[in-house]
């Protein structure tokens, strides 16, 4: 079973041969925890794109910068980084609140 790929998706890529290839992208590109080799990955960017979904389940992507080590693996299920006021908006906490399944880009 599927964490990341829905009915309309699998029919998508039984039409068009592309089972074994998506099954291999969710195995390492959807994780539930982090390995120490993607830790040290992680902690040595400078930037990030983060994606969010707002209550209406409109998705919205944000650069997310600092210097390296600004982005924290402090255990294997916690990620954590520092929210600037930026633009003041908040878009992207606002929608954490509320949905907290997210999307990280490194």
């Amino acid at each position: 079973m599927s964490r990341l790929y829905e009915p309309a998706h699998r029919l998508l890529q039984d039409q068009f041969g592309t089972r074994k290839l998506a099954d291999r992208v969710e195995q390492f590109a959807c994780v539930t925890e982090f390995s120490s080799d993607s830790k040290k990955f992680i902690q040595e960017q400078d930037f990030f794109f983060l994606s969010t979904v707002d209550e209406k389940g409109r998705p919205t992507v944000s650069y997310k910068g600092g210097g390296v080590g600004f982005v924290r693996i402090v255990d294997s299920k916690t990620l954590i980084f520092p929210l600037y006021n930026g633009n003041g908006m908040f878009y992207s906490a606002g929608n954490i609140d509320k949905n907290s399944e997210v999307g990280l880009l490194f």
